[in-house]
């Protein structure tokens, strides 16, 4: 099987690469189906020469003292996907999107708010879900970050439930932009919780690469 390029946008203040290193390393780093390029700075996606399968954004990747990706350039990565790259967003890879950009259009999703406390967070799949992404997954639970997220609802296929001391809400979504995959999950703040969503992490990897489904 030919290698896909998958490039990892992660690190970040509140999101430290030490959080995510050992769920990256052992998902994709030691998986030979995937070539792995690691970047703080999202502008990296839009200024390689090579070849990008699939993006994952743990983090929005604008390093301090970077401005903001402008409407061109936003533009530009909703192309990539529409033209058939894969794209990934996890937890704070939401954190600074806006309604009507080219990056909601994307994500077609954006983080509205989160408790202050961390609470355990059950995640499974949604009643009734029939999508390949959640093909073998099972429940997990762990404390984390509870993210709750404006979600276009009607334009994409909802497939993961979080629930937690402070409610119930999507967790995962997925769907097509062109000829691109898209999938969004909104757990992940730390590291225990990132190595509980491996499994997931990985079908939806490999769903937005086309590898399955």
């Amino acid at each position: 099987m030919e290698q896909k390029n998958v490039l990892i946008v992660w690190d970040d203040y509140y999101h430290p690469e030490a959080n995510y290193r050992e769920a990256v390393r052992k998902s994709f780093e030691e998986n030979e189906m995937w070539n792995v390029t690691k970047t703080h700075r999202v502008r990296d996606l839009l200024e390689t020469e090579e070849r990008v399968d699939l993006c994952i954004h743990f983090t929005v990747g604008l390093p301090e003292g970077e401005s903001g990706l402008t409407i061109e350039e936003q533009e530009q990565m909703k192309t990539m996907v529409e033209e058939g790259m894969g794209m990934m967003f996890i937890h704070a890879g939401m954190a600074c999107i806006q309604d009507g950009t080219p990056l909601f259009e994307l994500a077609r999703g954006r983080f509205a708010s989160h408790p202050e406390p961390h609470y355990d967070v059950y995640c499974t799949k949604l009643p009734g879900c029939t999508h390949p992404i959640m093909d073998g997954i099972e429940p997990f639970i762990t404390a984390d970050e509870h993210y709750f997220c404006k979600v276009d609802i009607e334009n994409v296929c909802p497939i993961l439930v979080s629930c937690s001391d402070a409610g119930t809400e999507i967790a995962g979504w997925a769907h097509t932009v062109g000829k691109g995959r898209v999938c969004s999950l909104t757990p992940g703040h730390n590291h225990p919780m990132l190595i509980k969503m491996r499994p997931l992490m990985e079908s939806a990897a490999q769903w937005c690469t086309k590898m399955k489904g």
